[in-house]
């Protein structure tokens, strides 16, 4: 964690309240030009889903960073991000027909998710230039939920299929410009992209040269990123394509983004616990993927003269529900309430996945630009929650 970002956190929950969603934009810009440095002159689109606030969506725009859209609402944000048709591509299965004649309004490229896509997509977004998602079909070293690239898995087009699926989207009046594989995320093993990448290689022959590769994203935020490029780069060459182009969503936002969150109070069972003010409802990856988060005392060393004794335990959120824990095994200063907690690496697929279960109001979020606290989303309200279902 950025030590100057640090340093602010307890000012900014002191200012805005907590549970809320901290960011800081220089740990974004600089994992932006780890990027570049490594990829190239890869076209970089943003998949929005890991943090679709608008507040960073325009920065990165401005910054010259399209965006993968995975909904009509997805394709909204980017539009008014600033994006312009050629900047963002709308991928995903099962889009609605509208999806399809906004995004050809606007000049999207589509993403076709299965064999016979193109001729609903033509119907609609006639003269669209698109892209057939190709599945591998490989074992993906990541959690079961997260891996997209094995043969049974609900997305993209079986590599036997892929020539049909081609052919199918030309004939229906479609461009067809390149071939996608997305096979995970947060993914570890370079042998998933090595043995990727060398199946999406060997369709050269079977459907020609093609003018973007696009090899989607998911690698873990620890990825050594430059060998990764050169087998992808590879793998463009091999179908003479002039653009490669990289979808990174967590590995770009993930670290910038912290979870802050006061504890209520101390209880212990057969274990202990600190109960705090956000839980499953602010950061559902720990119960839906087994996901760890680091979490950091910022109150501890500002409260006391003296320090406190470390403990082990978990942090539990306030759900009525037993997965309902933030951390397990955690280690810290003695937990006092009214402490500040720091949930780390929760920069990406925090709010995105954020819900109104148990009524509880979507906390506020912030980004650190420069020495500025920027507000990006208030906090909401429970009227506002209820308004669809008391204004009728």
């Amino acid at each position: 964690m950025n030590p100057a970002f640090k340093s602010r956190l307890l000012q900014a929950a002191n200012t805005f309240g907590t549970p809320l969603y901290a960011y800081d934009w220089q740990t974004i810009q600089q994992q932006l030009e780890r990027l570049r440095t490594a990829f190239g002159e890869a076209r970089l689109f943003y998949a929005m889903k890991a943090n679709p606030s608008l507040g960073i969506l325009k920065r990165l725009s401005a910054l010259g960073v399209g965006f993968e859209a995975v909904s009509g609402g997805e394709l909204e944000r980017a539009v008014i991000a600033g994006a312009t048709g050629n900047e963002i591509v709308l991928n995903g299965p099962g889009k609605l027909n509208a999806d399809y004649q906004r995004a050809r309004e606007i000049g999207a490229y589509l993403i076709l998710d299965n064999k016979l896509e193109g001729t609903r997509a033509a119907s609609h977004a006639f003269g669209t230039q698109v892209l057939i998602r190709v599945n591998p079909g490989l074992t993906v070293s990541t959690h079961d939920h997260l891996a997209t690239g094995n043969a049974s898995s609900k997305f993209g087009v079986a590599l036997h299929e892929v020539p049909e699926a081609v052919s199918n989207a030309e004939r229906a009046g479609l461009e067809v410009i390149g071939l996608q594989m997305h096979i995970g995320s947060s993914i570890t093993d370079p042998h998933d992209y090595t043995d990727a990448l060398e199946c999406m290689a060997a369709l050269a022959n079977q459907i020609g040269s093609r003018r973007v590769f696009d090899m989607g994203g998911g690698f873990g935020l620890d990825f050594d990123l430059a060998p990764l490029a050169e087998l992808a780069w590879d793998a463009a060459r091999a179908f003479g394509a002039s653009e490669l182009w990289v979808e990174p969503g967590r590995w770009l936002v993930a670290e910038s983004g912290v979870l802050l969150t006061t504890v209520l109070e101390r209880k212990s069972t057969a274990r202990s616990f600190a109960v705090v003010d956000a839980g499953m409802t602010e950061l559902i990856r720990p119960m839906m993927y087994g996901a760890t988060h680091p979490v950091e005392s910022l109150s501890a060393d500002a409260r006391d003269n003296a320090p406190r004794e470390t403990v082990t335990l978990d942090i539990a959120g306030p759900a009525c529900e037993s997965g309902d824990i933030l951390a397990k095994d955690a280690t810290l200063p003695d937990p006092q309430a009214g402490d500040v907690l720091a949930i780390g690496v929760a920069g990406a697929y925090g709010s995105s996945m954020s819900s109104h279960y148990l009524t509880r109001p979507r906390p506020a979020e912030v980004l650190l630009d420069g020495e500025t606290w920027v507000p990006l989303r208030r906090r909401e309200t429970l009227a506002e929650l209820l308004l669809a279902e008391t204004d009728l």
